[in-house]
């Protein structure tokens, strides 16, 4: 926003929040499969260690978890790429410093989404 990309950083604002509201609705959706795997207990239906094998129980929340994350990551032709790209773009007009900055965030970004 200090650069005056408004336009841009409300792109990203929506974009973002629509890639993040899929990861939790996604988490949602697996804590609530699960339940019949790894028990009804509170203790036991959000241990994250009993949850395994998604692509076998929720293949389709895991193609959704693929998909907000690499929308994240801002893999082409997702939505957050071009909002990245857009916000990296101007970030270098305004300043090359910037710009490297932004650059490696991006990819920072894209490292810890995939941990």
């Amino acid at each position: 926003l200090g650069m005056g990309s408004y336009r841009a950083a409300l792109f990203h604002l929506i974009t973002h929040a629509y890639s993040k509201a899929l990861l939790f609705l996604g988490s949602g959706s697996i804590i609530h499969s699960m339940e019949p795997v790894v028990g009804y207990s509170p203790d036991k239906s959000q241990n994250m260690v009993l949850m395994g094998g998604l692509r076998k129980h929720v293949p389709l929340t895991k193609n959704a978890f693929l998909l907000g994350t690499l929308s994240l990551c801002g893999i082409p032709p997702l939505a957050c790429f071009w909002s990245k790209d857009e916000i990296l773009n101007d970030s270098w007009l305004y300043s090359p410093i910037f710009g490297i900055i932004a650059c490696s965030t991006a990819g920072l970004t894209a490292f810890y989404m995939f941990r």
